[in-house]
């Protein structure tokens, strides 16, 4: 059986997507749980993509338990479920790049 050739083709990319009006932040609670300790570096986007999504992805230093990091996960959890309702929750906390510890609520 032959396989298919098929040529390259060239990425083009015809008008840059803007996601600026679909994406947000918090920057106010971004603050908040940098001051966490134990927490390394935040990452929160919260999207109005398919039907709504707030990731909080947070990096954990080497020492932390994963106790703590599931307190802190719950208690921010909760807290972005009663902001943001209307939307999915993914909290991620890494350690070395590999999830620790994860809380997910799915809005159907």
């Amino acid at each position: 059986m032959d396989k298919e050739q098929t040529e390259p083709t060239e990425n083009v990319v015809k008008e840059p997507v803007d996601k600026s009006e679909t994406t947000t932040t918090n920057d106010e609670l971004k603050e908040e749980f940098e001051k966490e300790e134990g927490v390394s570096e935040v990452s929160l986007i919260i999207t109005e993509d398919a039907g709504g999504f707030v990731l909080l992805d947070f990096e954990v230093t080497e020492d932390m338990k994963k106790e703590d990091a599931e307190k802190i996960s719950k208690k921010y959890y909760e807290r972005l479920e009663k902001e943001y309702p209307e939307h999915s929750v993914d909290i991620q906390a890494r350690k070395s790049g590999e999830t620790f510890v994860q809380e997910t609520k799915t809005v159907k």
